[in-house]
């Protein structure tokens, strides 16, 4: 009897392929779990920053305009103990234009940072503007005309006013789980 040679087998046992494809799932694991952790690390960084400049932009215009004000028409509580007496909206005389007497007040709208720019008048003449507290000779007050009344900031969820000759503001922001929380102060110039 003449005895065949053995065939050498080609390919991949069984526990060979086995290993081969654990390895391969492991490691795509590893990628996909780097990839998510880079996203969220992403997102959080980006609303992060979304909701920082945002308070900016809302501050900055806030203090500019607050320091020209010629007075205030909302009563502010000396401190912010008391959260039922601490306005969430501040209206004052415009100081920039001291030929048209007006007003600006900022507001909480839902979610939104408001501002409203508004002139008041007597129906007997309504090119003449007034001051808000002025009556008519008849003890009329004004109507008011509400010239521009827009969104300047998104996402807040609180906003507070306190303080004397020192305005104080608190804003409070959230988006995404992702809150941050804005004190300034502004000392009033023609207070």
């Amino acid at each position: 009897m003449i005895k065949q040679p053995k065939q050498k087998r080609n390919g991949f046992s069984l526990i060979e392929i086995i290993i081969v494809i654990s390895i391969s799932v492991l490691l795509f694991l590893i990628v996909s779990m780097v990839y998510y952790i880079s996203q969220i690390t992403y997102q959080k960084t980006d609303t992060r920053a979304e909701i920082t400049q945002n308070s900016r932009v809302i501050t900055d215009r806030m203090v500019r305009e607050l320091r020209q004000s010629q007075s205030l028409v909302t009563t502010l509580p000396a401190d912010n103990s008391n959260p039922a007496l601490t306005p969430s909206e501040i209206k004052f005389l415009d100081g920039h234009n001291s030929s048209i007497i007006s007003y600006i007040r900022y507001y909480l709208a839902g979610q939104n940072i408001q501002r409203e720019y508004s002139r008041y008048y007597f129906p007997a003449d309504p090119t003449t503007y007034v001051h808000i507290y002025d009556t008519d000779q008849y003890g009329n007050p004004p109507i008011q005309e509400i010239v521009e009344d827009k969104i300047i900031g998104e996402h807040a969820s609180d906003l507070e006013f306190y303080g004397n000759k020192l305005i104080n503001i608190n804003l409070y922001l959230i988006k995404n789980s992702e809150t941050i929380i804005i004190n300034t102060s502004i000392y009033g110039r023609n207070l």
